[in-house]
């Protein structure tokens, strides 16, 4: 007659056998990044007979349960490298095949297309990061995501190149230099230095992005009266620019490239910036280029600081934090010199290398000095993520257990943050492991042993029959 107890113990040989085999993939994949580990759950098989007289049938493996806890999270300076502290899935697609994945493993990569990707062997193309488009907005400056969800791709096209439309300089002219001998002032030659008092330059770019050289000279021709409230110090700004010709302001009676006039008061603050006698907010330039490259007109704002006037006449408000006549250009008692210059334009670029913000947004950063948003990385996040499907290498699939992702940027709604150059390592705990190992190996030999015992009394029954 059969012995349910074989049967039973032959239940718990298969079973921990199966439980063996979990810890084993698990050890297999201690160095697997993104790797999530998993583990056997055990339910009894459903008892036999009434209330009082049921008998157990076993035991089988419920369910392989895959532990989404975090792993670990290091550092490896690779700028393609991404991982997530938080509860969200990096989306990948399979392009041929239409197939969309999830995955924890952030190691990505640019492939031939210029795609980010990840790393796939056995020579299969990676699978496409999903993300959005990226715009600034310049009313803000925030970043905004455009268009529907796609393949990100990390653009080789350069920069395009921006036109100057201003300049800013911060001076300081001596107040110490006595006024250019006169009159006449003598007439203005670059090259001759007694034609002027101080000089200083500045690049600026057409709107072709070719660098082009602006060329400031600055003489004294006004000495401020202390006894008379309203006397100003004044100094001529003289210009040349290489490769063009400056339509406005025009040169003065006597041909001098005058472009306007700084004044201070006494105490060396900027009180106007003038243009052909009237006040104004900046000083600027027309210039046409003439070696056949940008041909239209550029107009340049030269701004040498906040001046008084400008305040007081209603031409700029005042800023907060910023003291009006000392912000940028002064005339002090000490040697003239040129503290700053900035332009807001830009020559042509080439990308240099991306990085990736917390929130998922893509960052280029460009030769000539750009940054610039290229994509936003979506991150999912779903109501039961135990019930993912494991596809193997580190992808999991979409079920009706687990439900729908929802897919937004990092940061926000649970999901955690991106770390770039960063990489989630296995979530594997080798201690953990060896000590299930342990475990099961005894309840297999235990499961073993029950079958032994139970053929031990099969052939002493079968004994007592024959005897």
């Amino acid at each position: 007659m059969p012995m349910p107890s074989l049967f039973v113990g032959r239940t718990g040989v298969q079973t921990h056998s199966r439980g063996l085999q979990v810890i084993s993939d698990n050890i297999a994949n201690v160095n697997t990044v993104g790797f999530k580990s998993s583990r056997a759950e055990f339910v009894d098989i459903l008892p036999t007979g009434f209330i009082g007289e049921q008998f157990g049938r076993g035991v089988t493996i419920g369910e392989v349960r895959v532990l989404h806890t975090q792993g670990t999270l290091e550092f490896t300076g690779l700028e393609t490298d991404m991982a997530i502290d938080g509860e969200g899935f990096f989306v990948v697609k399979d392009v041929p095949r239409f197939g969309v994945y999830y995955t924890r493993n952030g190691q990505f990569e640019v492939d031939r297309n210029n795609y980010l990707v990840n790393r796939l062997v056995d020579g299969r193309e990676g699978l496409r990061v999903q993300g959005w488009s990226v715009v600034m907005d310049e009313a803000t400056g925030e970043f905004r995501r455009v268009g529907p969800l796609t393949d990100i791709k990390i653009p080789q096209v350069d920069s395009p190149p921006k036109a100057t439309t201003k300049a800013d300089f911060g001076l300081n002219l001596s107040s110490q230099i006595g006024v250019i001998p006169s009159p006449p002032y003598p007439v203005f030659d670059p090259d001759d230095p007694q034609t002027y008092q101080f000089n200083t330059s500045i690049t600026v770019y057409d709107s072709l992005g070719t660098p082009r050289v602006i060329n400031l000279f600055f003489r004294k021709i006004a000495e401020a009266d202390p006894n008379i409230p309203t006397s100003r110090n004044t100094w001529e700004v003289l210009a040349t620019v290489e490769g063009g010709v400056i339509n406005f302001p025009p040169p003065d009676s006597f041909g001098n490239p005058l472009i306007g006039t700084l004044e201070f008061t006494t105490d060396g603050k900027l009180s106007a910036e003038k243009i052909n006698g009237v006040l104004e907010r900046a000083l600027r330039l027309e210039i046409t280029w003439q070696d056949g490259q940008s041909t239209a007109p550029q107009t340049i704002e030269l701004n040498f600081g906040t001046s008084i006037d400008e305040v007081n006449f209603g031409l700029t408000l005042p800023q907060p934090g910023i003291e009006v006549g000392l912000d940028a250009t002064t005339q002090f008692a000490s040697p003239s010199s040129t503290n700053f210059v900035r332009q807001d334009g830009k020559t042509v670029g080439s990308l240099l290398k991306f990085t990736v913000e917390e929130d998922g947004t893509v960052i280029g950063f460009y030769s000539n000095g750009v940054s610039r948003p290229l994509a936003q990385l979506a991150i999912a996040k779903f109501p039961n993520k135990d019930g993912l499907l494991r596809v193997g290498r580190t992808l999991f699939a979409e079920t009706p257990r687990s439900g729908q992702p929802a897919l937004d940027k990092a940061t926000v709604g649970g999901r955690g943050k991106v770390l770039a150059k960063s990489l989630e390592q296995s979530n594997v705990d080798l201690a953990n492991e060896f000590i299930n190992m342990i475990v099961f190996q005894r309840a297999f030999q235990a499961s073993a042993r029950v079958i032994a015992v139970s053929d031990a009394m099969l052939v002493e029954l079968a004994g007592l029959v024959r005897g």
